[in-house]
């Protein structure tokens, strides 16, 4: 029984006791004076009555001003020794008759705060050493051009660079914690990985190398990989896990293809013509007197296999320049940094001075040479027009991007740019030419008049970019209002084999979902979706999902005023079919979770059938985790728990800003949870499950309340 209980109890006793003295008392009294009162029944009763009225006001006193207080007092400090933030809130009663009970509490918690604040100082000085590799470590890694992947025994990725998921491109299956054979193809990985083991184990008296280079495909075969795989010892020697590195070569094997196919043409296809023109040749040659019809024949012979065989080698010029074009290393340059280095290499020639206009682009090639080819072109235009002042500028053309070299004068003939292609074009001296530069970057420069009346220019088309030149603003959507629904818990409960698994040890994925209104059985469809996951108590923001959905229907006005998602936003995005299964594979087997959950799960699973995706995973809420640690608290909104747990919210009412504002909240009921003893999957889903049914039950209750 509660306190309030047994005090409510003795309330009771009390009263009952006082009215029984009194009612003895007042039978004593009238008992002598019987012959004075009408009637001494209603004294008893109207002193009886009086008592309890007494007793019931001085219960409404003690449980206004002490009991009320004292369980929100409770109830503060409950959540701030289960909380391990520092900047947890202890809200204190306002009407209160504790004396100076709450003062001395709060002082108590300031120093409790303090004491965190300083362990959380020490600990962050004493890792100092640790984020610095650490930072160095990942510094290194997205440096890389390589795909970099650290894998323990049970194949599970720990650790991957950036490289990696560009190289697989795999970004919803490539995740810490995720399987690894959701992204490679398994057996050329296990047969490297059983190779290194024996070979560690063998008694050959060799050195035991601890790396093997193999080749795999990625899971959905799209691309060719070249990687090397290297075991991870612990300092007693025991393998505990593997790095990988991955070079995409699906370009080189299809180079080698296309140059097996040049060697077939240049031994094969070509023979059959020189041969021809030999044996014309030949015979032409041990016979001049020949009759001359017949002669003009085998010159007629001698002519056709002639153009054939021009024909066919201009045909493999082409072929090979293409297979060449981007072998040399390139990668993405701005303009506006070329023509900086290009100014800064022209010191020594004041009286040529480049000047770069107009919106600098991005282009792709090697910049050394690039700089020093436009080093090249500005000299002899300098010489050949006299001008000094260029202008540079960068347009975007349908395959590639021009770049403009502009002066005051006449355009440069044909004929004598051609002779400039074959001057030397090297900064050291060397004998490289500028025509190689060019043709290395599929450039093919010409002269024409002007933008402007006396203008010339030289145009440059160079290779497009591989990254976007201009990137899309954020779409940023207003709000819709929570709603409460814990049906669909039961079917996610997880099973046996992961109930007993501790949370540290699961793979979490928060989601939040906006819709065109509220009625999932009703035709109301999911427009925006999106999901961040969450490993070991940390929010990875670099592993999230965030997709705007195509419903196939107009979204009403009435649901635009909340989410401010308009038809033409979701017009040309995918549908559900497509990014349901897209969400699906970035779940995997993790645990998922959101705020009011049932909601968003109930539009989710009438989908499941047409995108031909199942989402059986454990879920959790963390409205139900709050109401279950916080009982007596009203208002379990997010806005009302990120208050009270110091959360800030970036683009709350967006799918993605609620997504990392319950991921921040999951972190901090993590905490909680774990104070109050509830440490695996399975307690915590008990718990959640007995929290919905009374939750549930207390919402029929009220709600028949209020329709009676």
């Amino acid at each position: 029984m509660q306190p309030r209980s047994w005090m409510l109890l003795a309330f009771a006793v009390l009263a009952a006791a006082l009215f029984l003295v009194v009612l003895l008392s007042v039978r004593a009294v009238t008992t002598g004076l019987a012959g004075s009162i009408a009637s001494p029944g209603g004294v008893l009763l109207g002193a009886g009555v009086a008592v309890v009225l007494l007793v019931a006001a001085a219960w409404w006193l003690v449980d206004r001003w002490l009991l009320r207080p004292s369980r929100k007092l409770t109830r503060g400090i409950r959540a701030l020794l289960e909380s391990r933030s520092a900047n947890q809130s202890l809200p204190l009663p306002r009407k209160h008759a504790l004396g100076q009970l709450p003062a001395s509490v709060e002082a108590l918690a300031d120093m409790l705060r303090t004491t965190r604040r300083e362990i959380r100082k020490a600990m962050q000085s004493a890792t100092a050493q640790v984020d610095e590799q650490k930072t160095w470590l990942e510094v290194i890694l997205q440096g890389l051009s390589e795909g970099v992947l650290v894998c323990n025994r049970q194949h599970q990725i720990m650790l991957y660079n950036q490289a990696a998921v560009s190289i697989l491109g795999l970004p919803e299956a490539l995740g810490l914690g995720r399987p690894l054979f959701n992204v490679l193809s398994r057996a050329p990985l296990q047969h490297t990985l059983e190779r290194l083991e024996r070979r560690r184990h063998s008694d050959t008296g060799a050195p035991n190398e601890l790396t093997a280079p193999f080749v795999c495909t990625s899971a959905d075969a799209l691309h060719m990989l070249h990687g090397r795989m290297a075991l991870i010892l612990d300092t007693d020697g025991a393998v505990t896990g593997y790095l990988i590195t991955l070079v995409d070569i699906s370009s080189d094997v299809e180079l080698l293809a296309k140059g097996d196919a040049v060697r077939r043409a240049l031994t094969r296809d070509l023979r059959g013509v020189v041969g021809n023109l030999r044996a014309a040749a030949e015979t032409v040659t041990m016979h001049p007197d020949m009759p001359a019809e017949e002669r003009r024949s085998f010159d007629r012979v001698i002519l056709a296999e002639s153009e054939t065989l021009s024909d066919q080698l201009n045909a493999l010029a082409r072929e090979i320049r293409g297979q060449l074009l981007g072998r040399w290393p390139m990668a993405d340059i701005l303009v506006s940094d070329l023509v900086n280095c290009l100014q800064t290499h022209l010191r020594e020639r004041p009286d040529i001075h480049p000047t770069l206009v107009g919106q600098p682009l991005w282009v792709h090639g090697d910049s050394l040479s690039l700089m020093l080819a436009l080093d090249c072109l500005l000299r002899h235009l300098q010489e050949e027009t006299g001008a000094g002042e260029f202008d540079i500028e960068s347009m975007l053309g349908d395959r590639h991007v021009y770049l403009d070299i502009l002066w005051q004068g006449q355009p440069v003939s044909a004929s004598r740019l051609e002779e400039w292609l074959d001057s030397p074009c090297s900064g050291d001296g060397g004998d490289q030419r500028l025509r190689e530069v060019l043709e290395r970057h599929d450039c093919e420069p010409w002269s024409q008049p002007g933008r402007r009346e006396g203008q010339a220019l030289l145009r440059l088309p160079l290779l497009a970019p591989s990254r976007p030149q201009f990137l899309p603003e954020q779409e940023r959507l207003p709000a819709r209002p929570e709603f409460y629904d814990f049906g669909l818990m039961r079917e996610h409960e997880g099973s046996e084999e992961l109930a007993s698994v501790p949370l540290n040890d699961l793979n979490f994925v928060v989601f939040d979902c906006e819709m065109t209104g509220l009625d999932p059985s009703g035709g109301d469809e999911i427009i925006s979706l999106a999901g961040v996951r969450v490993v070991k108590r940390r929010v990875l923001t670099g592993e999230t999902f965030e997709r705007l959905v195509n419903p196939g229907r107009d979204i009403p006005e009435s649901s635009i005023r909340f989410h401010g998602i308009h038809g033409d936003m979701v017009r040309d995005k995918p549908s559900i079919q497509v990014v349901l299964p897209q969400f699906k594979a970035f779940v995997g087997d993790a645990v998922m979770v959101a705020h009011n959950a049932a909601f968003d799960m109930k539009f989710i699973s009438l989908k499941e059938g047409e995108c031909g995706v199942r989402f059986d995973n454990p879920l959790l809420d963390t409205l139900l985790l709050s109401s279950m640690l916080d009982e007596d608290e009203d208002d379990h909104s997010l806005d009302a728990l990120c208050d009270r747990y110091g959360i800030a919210i970036t683009g709350r009412h967006t799918a993605m800003g609620d997504t990392m504002a319950t991921a921040e909240l999951l972190v901090r009921l993590m905490d909680r949870l774990e104070a109050q003893g509830l440490t695996t999957l399975g307690e915590v889903m008990k718990a959640s499950n007995m929290a919905a049914q009374l939750r549930h039950r207390s919402a029929m209750l009220s709600h028949a309340n209020n329709s009676g």
